[in-house]
């Protein structure tokens, strides 16, 4: 059935109003002085949930096979809308650190959230865009915002340091990606996915197109943080305001394995047994790498940098089982958005106790200043206990439930030995989450300050804590949404 034009606009309806929004927030910030950030920051706010209420009636009026609009480049599934919740979600939590984090009250405050939303609106076109260069366009939008959120600190060496080396490795990972695209197009004649999925069972052009399949994939590669191509990672995180670190750690990642899981399970699932190994070695890899690392750091944001590539690695088991099809395939699917779910509310968490921290004189990101926090703050204590055991993987927590998912995936994929290794690094793990522990609950304060909390920063982590543990006493809800999201 053709559609008319104004049922395409509808399709992207949430993108258009927080594209819109973006550009009132910079009409209002002409305005404002620059004392009155925070208003710009509470509009961001209600914009975002706006758009969630928008995302969330779009769910429930959807057709279970989804809609295509513009000629077959967007789609409008289950898969996308619950994505695109998920990215609104870390987006919403990082407004809420943002309003929090005092440092950013020396910057302008119009374009620092103008740009975490247009950002969110790249993420949103991501995980709905069924042509390779719309994607490219999207991956574009969002990265471009996400570098110069990085360098947001014009008065700090280390965030402009940050942003630049992000900014140099991205881009060179863009060309290729860019590459890539263009020998797909050369092999089967398209850069739409479901063509190219029909055109990839021919013999003619097999190793061209295998060859720009292995270029996205390296591409890919670098925007979730694999290994080897996580390189920028720790300085990115580190250097970066804790906001937007949370912001890239999450909803940016989350978006890069949305894009992945519609490439490689749309268009190359066919070709599923020739990339399925690759994957695999790069999940392994990115586990034990990032989790050896995550053991040797003294600096919260770097061991958290360090966490995310072995959760990277985690969640690309449930690539393994896409890629290998039958049943394993729908059951990677459902683990894969499970876990982006959930691994958001841990790590937006997270950041938000290292914001916390941040006072005075002390910066706030170094294990050894959670010392005593205890003492002075028992139920922040309590809750960040939550986070890291749930970060491990601990029963009763949502990790747990997370890593239950991908772990079943990828036996039945028949990849036991994946999940053999993934089992021995959750255990590698223990140690770093559980030391953050110990200094909260055996060592001595650093400091006899007390912490201080605004609403918002209570609010983000709040939120947090009781969806983690929400979720890992009763994720029935949550898995019964998953399983409506499979990607066709």
């Amino acid at each position: 059935m053709t559609m008319s034009w104004t049922q395409q606009i509808a399709t992207i309806l949430p993108e258009l109003l927080l594209t819109g929004y973006a550009f009132v927030l910079l009409l209002v910030t002409l305005s404002l002085r620059k004392d009155q950030g925070r208003l710009v920051g509470y509009l961001s706010l209600l914009c975002t949930v706006v758009t969630m209420g928008l995302v969330a009636r779009a769910w429930w009026a959807l057709p279970a096979s989804g809609v295509t609009s513009f000629s077959g480049m967007v789609i409008l599934d289950p898969f996308g809308l619950f994505l695109k919740m998920v990215f609104l979600l870390g987006t919403l939590m990082a407004i809420l650190l943002s309003l929090h984090f005092k440092d950013l009250e020396r910057e302008s405050a119009g374009e620092y959230y103008a740009l975490l939303l247009i950002a969110t609106v790249g993420m949103m076109f991501m995980a709905s865009s069924q042509n390779l260069v719309m994607i490219l366009v999207s991956l574009e939008t969002m990265a471009l915002c996400t570098y110069l959120l990085v360098g947001y600190l014009q008065h700090e060496r280390r965030s402009n340091e940050a942003a630049l080396k992000y900014f140099i490795l991205g881009a060179f990972s863009s060309g290729i990606f860019a590459y890539g695209i263009s020998l797909v197009y050369g092999a089967t004649g398209s850069v739409d996915l479901l063509a190219i999925a029909k055109a990839s069972h021919l013999e003619a052009g097999r190793p061209v197109l295998m060859l720009g399949v292995l270029l996205m994939m390296v591409s890919l590669g670098f925007k979730i943080a694999a290994v080897p191509f996580h390189m920028w990672v720790p300085d990115a995180y580190e250097g970066a305001p804790s906001p937007i670190t949370a912001f890239i750690a999450t909803a940016a990642k989350a978006a890069a394995f949305a894009v992945f899981l519609r490439i490689f399970a749309q268009g190359f699932g066919s070709l599923g047994g020739e990339w399925t190994g690759l994957v695999a070695f790069l999940a392994a890899a990115s586990m034990t790498v990032g989790n050896v690392a995550a053991i040797m750091q003294d600096n919260m944001k770097r061991m958290l940098a360090y966490s995310s590539i072995a959760h990277g690695g985690y969640a690309l088991m449930a690539l393994v089982a896409v890629g290998s099809g039958g049943e394993a395939a729908r059951l990677g699917v459902t683990a894969m958005v499970v876990y982006l779910l959930i691994y958001t509310l841990m790590n937006m968490g997270a950041f938000g106790f290292v914001i916390m921290l941040r006072r005075g004189n002390l910066a706030g990101d170094r294990v050894a200043d959670f010392a005593g926090m205890s003492r002075r703050a028992p139920l922040a204590a309590a809750s960040m206990l939550i986070l890291m055991l749930s970060l491990a993987g601990i029963p009763a927590t949502a990790g747990f439930i997370g890593k239950w998912y991908l772990f079943a995936a990828a036996i039945r994929a028949d990849y036991t030995w994946l999940a053999v290794v993934a089992v021995i690094n959750s255990t590698i793990s223990l140690y770093y989450y559980i030391r953050v522990v110990v200094y909260m609950y055996v060592m001595e304060p650093v400091d006899e300050e007390r912490y201080h909390a605004s609403p918002f920063l209570v609010g983000a982590l709040a939120l947090s804590v009781v969806l983690t543990l929400f979720i890992g006493l009763y994720p029935q809800p949550l898995i019964e949404f998953a399983r409506a999201a499979f990607l066709g």
